[in-house]
């Protein structure tokens, strides 16, 4: 029997077998969008898109009217993709690096570095997610960060050296 897993508000669980998955459908724990996957599928899909775990029991809701199939709790479940840590160490590094040039202009390194990488752990995730926007923002900020410093660093050399004859 394969191992299934499931997104939740945690992020990934499992592995369960189908009957585990089947008891999480019937209350509710595992709803019509929560994304699933198992060893042999291309990528993560919604329940509802899976046909071998369609079942009237996962029959979506379709409004006043209609009967709801036994089993079939009807709730609103949102899943909730993780954000990347390294997006959002870049864009606090870019915040601090930014605000901060005169002192702490270095940071403005870090935030690229990390929004780099971010965008990178993003796009190659298997599972969806967040961050992207905390990722660009923390490498603009990151480069303007870097930029001023080179800025000042630049002027005050200019000014020393106009200073002296």
């Amino acid at each position: 029997m394969p191992q299934w897993y499931y997104g939740s508000s945690a992020g990934q669980s499992g592995p369960v077998d189908e009957s585990e998955l089947r008891a999480l459908i019937a209350s509710g724990g595992v709803g019509p969008e929560t994304l699933v996957w198992r060893d042999g599928m291309k990528d993560w899909l919604p329940l509802q898109s899976v046909q071998e775990l369609r079942s009237d029991a996962v029959t979506p809701y379709q409004g006043p009217g209609t009967p709801v199939p036994d089993g079939y709790v009807p709730g609103y479940y949102q899943p909730v993709a993780p954000t990347s840590g390294l997006a959002i160490a870049s864009m606090v590094c870019g915040i601090v690096g930014l605000v901060l040039c005169y002192i702490h202009g270095l940071l403005g390194l870090p935030a690229v570095i990390c929004g780099h990488l971010a965008l990178s752990q993003i796009n190659g995730s298997s599972l969806p997610m967040a961050g992207r926007g905390m990722a660009i923002a923390g490498l603009v900020m990151g480069y303007l960060a870097i930029a001023m410093s080179v800025g000042f660093i630049v002027i005050f050399v200019f000014a020393i050296s106009s200073a002296h004859p």
